[in-house]
C-alpha cells in the first residue's frame, strides 16, 4: 500500500486506489500504460512494483510535462523498460503499434489537469493573471482558445457552452461574445475574464466557461471516447483499467463505455443480432470516491470519481 505524500507542486488524487488497481503479474511480462503521465507521480509508484523484464509506457500531449516526467523517472532505481510517447492518448492504439506493442496488462487515465497547468503562468489555463489565451496541452497542434472565441460561429460557441458547460445561459454568452469580438478580438485570459465579469452574475460561471474552452481546444471528450474502447481491446485477460475523471461528462462517457462492455447483448432485437460479447467485469457499479481524509488533505480531489474494471 502506498501512502499519501505531499508534493509542493501537485498532489496525486486517488493515488492509493489507482496503484492498488494495477496488478503486476508474476506469470507473464507486464506492459502497463499511463495515458496521462503529467510529472509521473502515479507512474513512479507503479514502476516500483514492476519486474526488470516488464515495460512501462507513458503518454503525454504536453512536451514540457514529458521532459519533467523523464527527469523524475530517472531518479527511480529500476530495470523496467520505460517508453515515453509525446502524443495525445487519443492515438493510443497506433502509437503503441509503432513500438511493437499489441496487448497490455494494465492501463490508467487521470483525466484532470495538472496543478502546474493552473498555477504556473506560462501554462495559460487560468484567468488569475494576464496570459495568452491559448489553453493547449500540446502547443504544436490544434487551435488556441483565442481562435475558438474569435472565429467560431454562433452555433459552434453555443454548442461548446451548452455541451461542455451544461448551463441555460449559453445563448446569451455566445451572443455577447460575437458582439464584443466585432469591436475588439480576445487576445489574453484577462480580456476574456474581464468580459465575462461584465456580463455574468455568478463567479463560478466564469470558471466553467474557461473549462469548456479548455475541453474544446484539447478535444478532451473526443479523446476519451476514442481511447477507452481501444484500451479495453488491447487489455489481456485479467488486465485492469482505471479511469479518474473530474468532470461529469468524462465520467458519463467512461461509465457508458464500461457498462456496454459488461453486457452480452447491446441491441434491442428479440433475437440478438449484434454478436457483442462482454469483455469487462466492474469492481463497483458506483464510482470510487476520495476519502474524507484525502479531501481534507487535498481539496481539489473532492470532484474526482474513478471507475475500475478487469478484462474477462
Amino acid at each position: 500500500m502506498t501512502t499519501l505524500e505531499k508534493d509542493p507542486r501537485h498532489i496525486s488524487v486517488l493515488l492509493n486506489e489507482l496503484v492498488d488497481s494495477i496488478e503486476i503479474f508474476s506469470d507473464r511480462q507486464n506492459i502497463v500504460v499511463d495515458c496521462t503521465l503529467w510529472m509521473a507521480w502515479h507512474a513512479g509508484q507503479i514502476i516500483q512494483k514492476m519486474w526488470e523484464w516488464d515495460i512501462f509506457v507513458g503518454f503525454d500531449a504536453d512536451g514540457r510535462n514529458l521532459k519533467l516526467a523523464k527527469q523524475n523517472l530517472e531518479k527511480i532505481n529500476t530495470k523496467t523498460k520505460i517508453i515515453l510517447i509525446h502524443s495525445n492518448f487519443m492515438h493510443l492504439k497506433e502509437e503503441l503499434k509503432k513500438v511493437w506493442i499489441e496487448s497490455i496488462t494494465g492501463i490508467y487515465y487521470d483525466l484532470g489537469i495538472s496543478s502546474l497547468h493552473v498555477d504556473e503562468a506560462d501554462r495559460w489555463f487560468s484567468f488569475k493573471q494576464d496570459w495568452p489565451l491559448d489553453m493547449r496541452f500540446d502547443t504544436s497542434t490544434w487551435k488556441t482558445a483565442a481562435e475558438v472565441v474569435n472565429f467560431s460561429s454562433k452555433k459552434e460557441l453555443e454548442d461548446i457552452f451548452r455541451y461542455y458547460w451544461e448551463d441555460p445561459s449559453f445563448r446569451k454568452i455566445a451572443d455577447r461574445m460575437l458582439l464584443r469580438r466585432k469591436e475588439k478580438k480576445f487576445v489574453t485570459t484577462k480580456d476574456l475574464a474581464d468580459f465575462l465579469d461584465e456580463i455574468l452574475s455568478f463567479p463560478k460561471t466564469k470558471t466553467r466557461i474557461f473549462q469548456a474552452l479548455r475541453i474544446e481546444v484539447n478535444k478532451e471528450l473526443e479523446a476519451v471516447e476514442t481511447s477507452l474502447p481501444h484500451a479495453i481491446e488491447l487489455l489481456q485477460p485479467d488486465g485492469n483499467i482505471f479511469v479518474i475523471s473530474f468532470h461529469s461528462l468524462e465520467d458519463r462517457i467512461t461509465k457508458k463505455i464500461m457498462k456496454k462492455e459488461t453486457r452480452d447483448c447491446i441491441c434491442s432485437d428479440l433475437i440478438c443480432s449484434c454478436h457483442h460479447t462482454k469483455s469487462l467485469k466492474l469492481h463497483s457499479k458506483k464510482p470510487i470516491l476520495p476519502t474524507s481524509e484525502e479531501i481534507e488533505f487535498n481539496p481539489r480531489s473532492r470532484s474526482a470519481k474513478a471507475r475500475w474494471a478487469t478484462k474477462l
